[in-house]
């Protein structure tokens, strides 16, 4: 008889995740109660140092498991560079006994529970921008085949009753709400994410390289334009702003100080939206 979870290599592909399936992963299940009918996704952290030159060196001990308990460990490892192995089909030995936690009961967590390694220490290291990526990625396929809801993803310092601190140096309420971000992103049409995603790139610069907002490189500094016309808003418009120095340049002139700072490319976009804006304003004829 197949085991419960021989659809996830599948589910995490069509997901867009690169996965390697390791050897005898639909076959392998550690003794017990089958996690036939999983609640939720579990997230924990290896403890081992990992980096892009070495991604994955947890797999094989997830496979076979350490002298204290018996692989395997988890149903897959998802590696530095955001490639997940898939590791068992069957019951892992991952979370132990579980409480409550969001609107996942408590129980036998190697029962209740998908459970995810991600490959990285923990302690002195966090994970990389794609492991967590790939991590959003793969609860949210897995949460969605199982029809479960996002709140249903925990990290085992949630459910933990001897103290455990996986997954290290993640906010669960912060990837509780990205989750929800893939969620709406996956409901969009290509057209509408590229969209999106131009929009943003317009509005907030390119993504620094561990996907912070970093703005564009402008006369003044590393600005966004959203930040750049909260500046000129709160310079023009704020009723308990003190006299400016003198020489300073005001109103106006302050506007296209700061249009001339900004790169071409990005102020001829919002150039045009305030043309239309302004083009909304005007009367229609005859009224």
């Amino acid at each position: 008889m197949a085991l419960p979870l021989v659809w996830l290599a599948d589910v995490l592909r069509a997901a867009g995740l690169a996965v390697v399936e390791t050897s005898g992963w639909k076959e392998r299940t550690a003794s017990g109660v089958q996690p036939t009918a999983a609640v939720g996704v579990l997230e924990h952290h290896t403890a081992t140092p990992a980096s892009y030159e070495n991604p994955a060196p947890s797999v094989q001990l997830c496979i076979d498991g350490r002298s204290d308990l018996k692989g395997p460990l988890c149903h897959a490892v998802i590696g530095f560079d955001g490639v997940v192995h898939v590791i068992a089909a069957g019951r892992a030995n991952h979370a132990g006994e579980a409480k409550a936690s969001g609107p996942n009961p408590a129980g036998d967590g190697n029962t209740l529970y998908v459970g995810f390694e991600w490959d990285y220490q923990g302690v002195d290291q966090g994970p990389s921008p794609e492991q967590y990526a790939a991590a959003i990625t793969a609860t949210a396929a897995v949460l969605r085949h199982l029809d479960r809801p996002l709140e249903a993803a925990r990290g085992h310092k949630e459910t933990s009753v001897t103290g455990k601190i996986d997954p290290g140096h993640v906010d669960m309420d912060r990837f509780r709400a990205d989750l929800v971000t893939k969620d709406q992103e996956d409901e969009m049409t290509p057209e509408q994410d590229a969209m999106l995603r131009r929009l943003e790139h317009e509005l907030l610069g390119p993504r620094g390289p561990e996907g912070q907002i970093q703005g564009w490189q402008t006369a003044v500094g590393p600005r966004t334009i959203v930040a750049m016309l909260v500046d000129l808003v709160n310079r023009t418009a704020a009723n308990d702003q003190p006299a400016a120095p003198q020489g300073a340049v005001q109103g106006p002139e302050a506007i296209k100080a700061a249009f001339e700072a900004m790169p071409a490319d990005q102020a001829a976009p919002l150039l045009a939206e305030l043309v239309r804006i302004q083009q909304q304003r005007q009367p229609a004829p005859g009224a």
